[in-house]
């Protein structure tokens, strides 16, 4: 390693010569205030700085102060591991009193926004596993890559909209879901993904009439992408529309937002779009929301027998952990995800450990 030592009247400038004359690896090895000379009483404060470039190879053990460093690093970590979840209930209290190294794991769950029943359980069932002959860092790494496996474990993705229907006839597929949840936004992403990734022939209907404009956004959309759209506000006019776009690979139905309470509004949906049409359906939740209000919103749209779940939203939160604790409330496939506004680039098709990763807030912005 070779070394050298850089004189300046501060810190800083030294610094920058460091970083100017050896590059960004540069190693500091050791910084000194220079002492006046008693001679020379009117002379300007200046410092040294000892900097070197590692050699290739170099195994120099690190300095007690750099060990010391990081030792209060990983202490301070620990410590704010502890405080995240100091305020959780028993299960949480009985983990951390048996297992206690799994606290940096359960912390880092209960962040992303899974719930402290299910973030209790995972640990505890991952805990269990441990080889205890090993050292605590390999034990920390084997406890790590079990939660995950049993994180994976609690959901499931299918790629649905594809061209997989033998009968000639299209595939009809309806979004459904509470008020502002992004429904139409998400068939607009999913119809140009369709149609200029795949090269599918998509057709778009909108039957919501209580929304102010709602066919013309949904109708915007399509005349920007060269699609067919249309209105249809009864069985009979989804009946027509539906045959007037036979010739499609697939027809997105867009449904009204209602409040998952307001169940006479639901049933008129319901009464649109029964099985007889064939119409696969896909409850559209935002992570947004509270996972009370999605289990709730879940149970009162259950009435359509939902094939997929469509998770939206996920840009605007850091807990998307909400996930894994409703699909495991309610078991069914994810098929889309959307992470912004831009259409059609805020949309994902996932496969399992893609969905992991946005779960935990790991994956990179964009499709």
């Amino acid at each position: 390693m070779d070394k050298k030592i850089f004189r300046a009247p501060n810190i800083q400038t030294a610094l920058a010569g460091i970083k100017e004359e050896l590059g960004p690896d540069a190693m500091i090895l050791s910084t000194r205030k220079v002492p006046k000379s008693p001679r020379d009483p009117y002379a300007k404060t200046m410092f040294e700085v000892e900097a070197a470039i590692p050699s290739t190879g170099d195994n120099k053990p690190e300095s007690p102060l750099v060990q010391d460093v990081k030792a209060l690093k990983s202490d301070l970590a620990q410590i704010k591991d502890i405080l995240s979840v100091a305020g959780f209930g028993s299960g949480v209290s009985s983990i951390l009193c048996n297992h206690f190294e799994s606290v940096g794991v359960l912390a880092s769950l209960l962040r992303c926004g899974v719930s402290e029943r299910l973030a209790a359980d995972l640990v505890q069932k991952a805990a269990l596993d441990l080889d205890k002959t090993l050292d605590t860092a390999t034990q920390m790494k084997q406890l790590k890559k079990s939660v995950m496996g049993l994180c994976l474990d609690q959901f499931r993705t299918k790629d649905f909209f594809t061209r997989h229907n033998a009968s000639g006839l299209p595939q009809v597929a309806a979004f459904v879901g509470p008020t502002g949840v992004g429904k139409t936004t998400t068939i607009a992403k999913l119809a140009a993904c369709l149609s200029f990734t795949r090269k599918m022939k998509v057709g778009l209907v909108s039957i919501d009439n209580y929304r102010i404009g709602a066919f013309e956004q949904l109708k915007a959309y399509a005349g920007i992408m060269g699609l067919p759209c249309m209105p249809a506000f009864s069985r009979q006019d989804l009946a027509c529309a539906l045959d007037r776009m036979k010739s499609m690979d697939l027809v997105l139905i867009d449904t009204a937002g209602h409040s998952h309470y307001d169940k006479e509004k639901i049933d008129e949906i319901l009464e649109l779009v029964r099985n007889d049409f064939q119409i696969s359906v896909h409850l559209t939740l935002s992570v947004t929301s509270e996972l009370i209000n999605m289990k709730e919103a879940a149970s009162a749209f259950s009435v359509f027998n939902p094939d997929t779940y469509v998770f939206t939203k996920t840009d605007e939160t850091k807990r998307c952990g909400k996930i894994l604790d409703q699909a495991a409330s309610y078991d069914l496939p994810v098929s889309l995800v959307t992470n912004g506004q831009k259409v059609p680039e805020d949309l994902i098709i996932p496969d399992r450990h893609e969905l992991l990763k946005i779960i935990l807030k790991k994956e990179p912005k964009g499709d």
